[in-house]
């Protein structure tokens, strides 16, 4: 296990109320909840408790050597314009743009896109006093969808839809690219499955415009069953292209008459093999498709012989031929083969002492892809650390079977997919356990709550963000109810024995006391949170920091655990999207350099 040698002795942690008086019965089971009072963020004891973390966590990282030097060399990296895509609304392109270290991307409009580009909106150049923000609500429920008109007062919007029967039901639209349809998409949980509703535009001479005062629009039922995944790609008056999963888990296309609704045509068929991810209509008569597949070498001739670079980022220092990046297979605990990518300085040596940073979800249909991280580069460039990303089951990189196969009744298997992952890391030479690093966020995060509860004795490190960490409760804050389709709800008898099994909260336990013949202790866990996360809100770290604080450390006079457990709680912030670029930066430093102490990483500039 990861070593922790702290300036100023063994960490003494705050004391946290107990509330043992708190026990709830799901189907004749008893669980104590004693943290209970946890959940609520606003009140004056959880301000206090959050306080003492933030102190206590912010004397052990005073105490990492690395921290001022990751921040140091992840800003100088970081300093790099930055573009987006640019997309076409109407007969304007658009695209954001960030110069290096602005707080936030800058969105920028052009006539086409040689055009000379104009500030549309610039975030960073809004004076707070003339700032204005909605309210968070705690029931997420009761959804509409309104049209406002730029220029007017609020009151004026035209309220589109709502569904009062169906207070669940969750709203997105989007309008043709011909302008003459408005689709309307409802979902009622992360299953990837929707309705589609349309509304003919054209049936307004005036435009919205003539139909204010009215009450919703007059929607027509296209798609009325939670049966799949549709995605309108592009229609040619009242022919549509949509992409599904309807009797095609790997995704296809196809097409339909608004008029002859039940006549569906395949025009893409599903792929024996690779994901169909997304389509793009283009030039009017063309379509792009987009692949998920394991990664290949082939030949493509293509016929379009003036093709060429639009815009090419550089990042100074930055030499992509450093690197090598490579792609493996493994078997996990029942033979299934689960993909790694691992990347690491080129030709090191597999003997074992890396330090080593694992990376994983494992949910809701989402994929893993490589993808460039300034962080990332930087651990493996100074801290001579290997990166690796395993496309556990649960996610969607083989489709909707790979996605059912890590959810509900199966979601062990995104648990044992992992630890197989860290398992191979270690048997192939790659690290060892007390080099091991294991990220996640979100789901990601009760993905490291699960694995370090199960098998402690395996990892060096653990940083969890913002995790999902009681399974008991959580259907019950903001948006959690949308997620019973992955996970299951404990108000039915059967998914509660699912979810008590590997909860996080619910499953901490003194190792040393199970494997008296081999003793060991938790890694040095750091569990990362915002105190106004409204989606996966706060009291799952809080409650689970309490828990392993209580339960591993200041229950005991001696506790065997001396390796750290705490949590990094940002102030004033929520589940990490439209972060300023100088908190990003400083997050990063933070946890990495909890990870190169506790793993005994040597700094190489």
């Amino acid at each position: 296990m990861g070593s922790f040698s702290p300036v100023k002795g063994p960490l003494r942690y705050p004391l946290a109320r107990r509330d043992e008086s708190v026990v709830e019965d799901y189907h004749g089971v008893k669980v104590a909840d004693p943290y209970r009072w946890l959940e609520d963020p606003d009140a004056e004891e959880v301000k206090e408790f959050v306080k003492e973390q933030v102190k206590l966590t912010e004397s052990v990282l005073t105490s990492c050597e690395a921290r001022e030097k990751l921040r140091e060399k992840i800003t100088k990296l970081f300093d790099h314009p930055r573009y987006d895509a640019p997309f076409k609304r109407g007969d304007k392109s658009f695209y954001f743009h960030n110069t290096g270290l602005q707080a936030q991307d800058v969105l920028y409009v052009q006539d086409s896109l040689d055009g000379k580009p104009e500030v549309l909106l610039d975030p960073n150049a809004l004076r707070r006093e003339n700032l204005d923000a909605g309210t968070e609500t705690s029931s997420n429920l009761y959804h509409e969808l309104y049209y406002h008109f730029l220029g007017t007062d609020q009151s004026e919007d035209i309220l589109c839809w709502r569904d009062t029967e169906n207070p669940k039901y969750t709203f997105g639209a989007s309008v043709t690219d011909d302008g003459k349809y408005l689709l309307l998409y409802i979902s009622e949980s992360c299953d990837p499955v929707n309705k589609v509703y349309y509304c003919d535009m054209s049936a307004f001479p005036e435009g919205l415009e003539g139909f204010r005062g009215n009450h919703l629009l007059p929607f027509i039922k296209f798609i009325d069953d939670f049966d799949a995944q549709y995605e309108a790609i592009a229609n040619d008056e009242t022919l549509f292209t949509f992409l599904t999963n309807k009797n095609a888990p790997k995704y296809k296309l196809v097409q339909v008459d608004l008029m002859e609704p039940s006549i569906w045509t395949d025009v893409v068929p599903e792929a024996a093999k690779d994901v169909l991810e997304s389509a793009c209509a283009v030039n009017g008569d063309q379509m792009i498709l987009s692949y998920l597949s394991d990664v290949t070498i082939c030949f493509t001739d293509t016929e379009v012989p003036d093709m060429k670079i639009f815009r090419e980022i550089s990042v100074a220092g930055f030499d992509r031929t450093d690197f090598h990046v490579d792609q493996v297979f493994f078997p996990s605990k029942d033979g299934t083969k689960i993909p790694m990518f691992i990347v690491a300085k080129k030709n090191i040596k597999l003997d074992g002492s890396h330090p080593c940073l694992l990376y994983g979800y494992g949910g809701f249909n989402i994929s893993l892809t490589p993808s460039f991280s300034v962080s990332r580069i930087i651990l493996t460039r100074h801290l001579g650390a290997v990166f690796c990303i395993a496309n556990i089951r649960g996610g969607g990189e083989y489709g909707e079977e790979w996605h059912k196969a890590g959810s509900l009744a199966k979601k062990q298997n995104c648990f044992d997919d992992f630890i197989s992952a860290a398992e191979y890391l270690v048997s192939t030479g790659y690290t060892q356990p007390s080099k091991l690093c294991i990220e996640g966020g979100s789901n990601g995060g009760l993905l490291i709550g699960a694995s370090i509860n199960q098998r402690p004795d395996l990892f060096g490190c653990a940083l969890a963000h913002v995790g999902v960490m009681d399974m008991l409760r959580f259907h019950k804050f903001t948006i959690g109810h949308a997620w019973t389709s992955d996970y299951g709800c404990s108000d039915k008898e059967e998914e509660f024995h699912w979810l008590i099994k590997y909860s996080p909260l619910h499953n901490v336990r003194r190792p040393w006391e199970q494997h008296p013949d081999q003793p060991c202790q938790y890694p040095s866990t750091m569990l990362l949170t915002a105190d106004h996360d409204d989606r996966v809100v706060p009291l799952h770290s809080l409650k689970l920091l309490a828990t392993m604080q209580y339960v591993l450390c200041s229950s005991l006079e001696n506790s065997p655990q001396t390796n750290p457990i705490i949590g990094r709680i940002e102030c004033k912030a929520g589940h990490g999207a439209g972060r300023p670029t100088q908190k990003m930066i400083d997050e990063a430093a933070d946890r990495y350099a909890f990870m190169a102490k506790v793993l005994g990483a040597t700094w190489n500039e």
